[in-house]
């Protein structure tokens, strides 16, 4: 009996083995012109060395290195290929996975992967190919699934996507230039793309891919409205359209979207109210409508979409109260009502009714907060700025599970509390007590006890004493504008994480430690400006670099540069400016490829400004100031043939970087400077000679400074070629003849300064020139006209001319420019901002009026 039953068993065994091993022999082998296909994919892109992007670590291989042409039973199956899949049974490729596999080149509609006309899902995500999403797209007519996020696609949207009806994932976000992808640095190519992005408007057509159920077009640059044809997509869970220029209403369509339990629309421009049909939106659970336009008061309905857990509608215009329906929600975990317009007093306390709330932002509203004693509820984050505070609320001493606080932009004066540095020791990793009356810590120097922090802002308050001790893993350490004195702790070497840094306008003194250095393999920003720092600046590069952006004006620091900083190849903004730096002109920086922003102003450089002698040129400049310096005559040649290469201007360019202007007594801080801005000043130096031809050639000039140099011979006609200026400053020079009627075509000249000059004959009368006030022509006494005194027939000469001291008087206020533009091609001196140049009083309250607007933003 058991022998037969042994023989049974083993019956069924050798029958399962057999039945196994014909389910394997069987198994189709993938099809050879889809193997060929895949292969000459492979042979179209380079890879990058790993890492090339932030999922990838360095001995992964990227995925198409498995894939192999050898003729071996495994090796030349595509199927079991890295990131190929094959149907079971007909043995078709049916996906392709190589998602942040460093590939790198352009693709075109003949590219053959638009061969494999079986594919159910293609995930391209994460590389960089750099070119317009190929219409052969919609060959792929069974795809379900389309990933191209982060690779760098540019261009429309095809309309050929209309053919995708199956689809079900839609996935086009984040290709655009501000977004680093799989390896978008580690190829020189990519130092000279400026303008790789998705744009032109959402199509319409869309809408006609019904059996989405998500859809992700974020982080790109599309603009024109929300297409209300989304409307149609009944299917989606998910949209996502967020990080864009979308401008326009909400359409009232989407409420169509029933099934949608997430949608994002931040980070655009839409204007309008939250339309009334999003109460249709019932499965609702994260909703942000964070930075754009939108207005009106925020609707009761919101409250009534009962799954909502995230409501982000931070960073708009709503107004009114807080609607009462919001306190009801009782899933709700966040709510961010930060930098709005929202009005009243409300009690703290009754945000507790929602019981799982964990993150309450009411920060920069005009909010009046009653906080109460009692308040038990616990928080991780809470934003409580511009909230009318006038303590530090003794509540927060039981709050121990905090990790964000902001109690910013309120009344709160004195010194800081002994308690209050206990403050959920442990967990807090942000803090933020900017723009208050504080005047000190309770020791002095303060060590933070707070061993997580990351981010400290105490930037715009009183506080006097030693410079705080930053905790061991600071990321952003900031400090400015206060009273801070004495010098910087070498315990500031130590942080092993830091990112930024800015201890600027405060009383610090001293020599900079040498082991700034030691900082420089996180170290981004810099920035130390208009303290007392003395001494030789260190090397500010150690083993690795990774400054950005470094900031020593407005300091006593002595010369010369330090030539480490050649080998910072992320530099893209220096400001030496206004310091006691002896040296001549740094063209060992040339190699510096992404250096956009250099300032040497009011310091002792001097000599001739000389070609890189290396042969490598500024690829990336485009501002430029050498204004107050001791540059020699000879330098103008350098220049002017300079100025006669191309100039790339852009309109959509911008710096986010901060610099100031100052108009007697009123300093304007800007704190993005456009790229755009198209200013040329070669002022207060020692250039002479004829003004360079080349000149004429630059239309987009807005103000040309070359006041207070040598130059010699002519006005110019061709000066009247530049039609967009707007200033004009020829002060202080030695040039003669008369001035060319041809300049009364510049209609859009409202400055114009000639004055100390060897000029004759009558003042062209044109509107622009009769508005002009007599200081703009004094010193040259052979001019006549409107609006001087002596008239042209008059053949008397005037009395002695003005001394130059008494320039200031009149109406035309002194406007010291602190900036330079040029634009670079090859990479030359274009043009440097104008310096002493006189402006126009209207101008000046123009621009005053636009910096407190600024500053209105910025501490919302």
């Amino acid at each position: 009996m058991e022998k037969e039953s042994f023989q049974f068993k083993f019956l069924i065994l050798l029958l399962t083995c057999v039945a196994s091993h014909s389910l394997v022999s069987t198994q189709p082998h993938c099809h050879e012109d889809e193997r060929s296909a895949l292969l000459e994919f492979k042979e179209t892109f380079f890879t990058i060395k790993p890492p090339c992007c932030s999922s990838a670590t360095s001995d992964v291989q990227p995925k198409i290195e498995s894939w192999n042409a050898s003729t071996g039973e495994t090796q030349s199956d595509c199927c079991s290929w890295a990131g190929v899949e094959c149907d079971e049974v007909s043995g078709h490729v049916i996906g392709l996975n190589l998602n942040c596999s460093c590939l790198w080149g352009e693709m075109y509609s003949n590219t053959s992967i638009f061969r494999l006309l079986h594919l159910r899902s293609l995930n391209l995500a994460l590389n960089d190919f750099n070119c317009e999403i190929p219409p052969a797209i919609g060959n792929l007519s069974s795809l379900t699934n389309l990933n191209f996020s982060g690779s760098n696609f540019t261009g429309h949207i095809p309309r050929s996507l209309s053919n995708l009806t199956q689809l079900v994932h839609l996935d086009l976000s984040n290709n655009r230039d501000e977004i680093p992808s799989c390896g978008r640095h580690n190829h020189p190519k990519h130092l000279d793309r400026r303008f790789d992005f998705i744009k032109g408007e959402v199509p319409s057509f869309l809408g006609n891919l019904v059996q989405l159920k998500s859809l992700s077009l974020a982080g790109n640059l599309l603009n024109g409205q929300i297409p209300s044809s989304l409307g149609n997509l009944v299917q989606l869970t998910s949209l996502d359209l967020s990080l864009n220029n979308l401008t326009g209403k909400i359409p009232s369509s989407i409420g169509n979207l029933v099934q949608l339990t997430h949608l994002d629309l931040g980070y655009n421009q839409l204007v309008g109210e939250i339309p009334l049909s999003f109460q249709n939106l019932m499965e609702l659970i994260l909703l942000t409508l964070r930075s754009n336009q939108l207005s009106g008061k925020i609707p009761s309905l919101l409250g009534r979409l009962i799954q909502l857990i995230d409501i982000d509608i931070s960073f708009n215009q709503f107004h009114g109260g807080i609607p009462s329906t919001i306190f009801q929600l009782q899933g709700l975990h966040t709510l961010n009502l930060n930098s709005n317009n929202l009005s009243g007093t409300i009690k703290l306390d009754r945000f507790s009714k929602a019981k799982n709330l964990q993150v309450l932002g009411l920060s920069s509203n005009k909010l009046s907060l009653i906080v109460e004693t009692n308040i038990t509820h616990k928080y991780n984050a809470l934003g409580l700025g511009s909230c009318n505070l006038n303590g530090f609320p003794e509540f927060l001493q039981d709050q121990d599970e905090l990790f964000f606080l902001d109690l910013s932009y309120n009344s709160i004066s004195g010194q800081v509390p002994e308690w209050f540095l206990n403050v959920s020791t442990t967990e807090l990793r942000h803090l933020n007590l900017s723009g208050n009356f504080l005047t000190s810590f309770a020791q002095d120097p303060v060590i933070f006890k707070w061993e997580k922090l990351v981010v400290i802002d105490l930037r715009f308050n009183k506080l006097q004493g030693s410079v705080p001790i930053p905790a061991p893993k600071m990321w952003y350490y900031f400090i400015s504008n206060n009273r801070f004195s004495g010098e910087i702790s070498p315990l500031i070497c130590h942080l092993s994480s830091i990112q930024m840094i800015d201890l600027s306008y405060n009383n610090l003194t001293g020599f900079l430690p040498q082991c700034l250095s030691n900082l420089n393999g996180t170290l981004e920003v810099m920035s130390l400006q208009s303290n007392k720092f003395i001494g030789k600046i260190p090397n500010l590069n150690g083993n690795f670099c990774a400054l950005v952006m470094i900031d020593l004006s407005y300091n006593k620091l002595l010369g010369p540069l330090p030539r480490s900083l050649r080998y910072c190849d992320n530099l893209e903004f220096l400001n030496f400016g206004n310091n006691q730096i002896m040296d001549v002109f740094p063209s060992w920086l040339s190699s510096l490829r992404r250096l956009k922003v250099l300032i040497l102003r009011s310091n002792r450089f001097h000599g001739i400004i000389r070609k890189p002698a290396d042969g490598i040129e500024f690829f990336a400049l485009q501002i430029i100031d050498l204004s107050q310096n001791i540059f020699l005559k000879n330098s103008s040649r350098y220049i002017g043939n300079a100025i006669k290469r191309a100039w790339i201007f852009s309109s959509d360019a911008t710096f986010h970087y901060s610099m100031r202007v100052i108009a007697k007594g009123i300093q304007m801080n800007y704190l993005k400077i456009q790229g755009y801005l198209a200013l040329i000043d070669l002022s207060s130096n020692n250039f002479s000679g004829a003004i360079p031809e080349a000149i004429g050639s630059l239309k987009q000039i807005v103000l040309l400074n070359l006041s207070n140099n040598i130059l010699s011979g002519p006005l110019p006609p061709f000066l009247a070629k530049l039609t967009n200026l707007e200033a004009l400053d020829l002060s202080q020079n030695q040039l003669s003849g008369e001035i060319p009627q041809e300049l009364t075509q510049l209609n859009s000249l409202s400055v114009f300064n000639i004055s100390y000059n060897s000029l004759t004959g009558p003042i062209p009368q044109s509107q622009q020139f009769a508005t002009s006030e007599n200081n703009s022509y004094k010193g040259n006494l052979g001019l006549c006209g409107t609006p001087l005194s002596r008239k042209c027939r008059d053949t008397k000469a005037p009395s002695s001319p003005t001394s130059k001291e008494d320039q200031d008087s009149g109406t035309a206020m002194e406007l010291e420019w602190k900036i330079v533009c040029m634009g670079y091609a090859s990479g030359l001196v274009i043009g440097v901002v104008l310096g002493n140049c006189l402006i126009t009083r209207r101008r000046v309250q123009r621009l005053a009026k636009n910096f407190g607007r600024r500053k209105q933003r910025r501490r919302r």
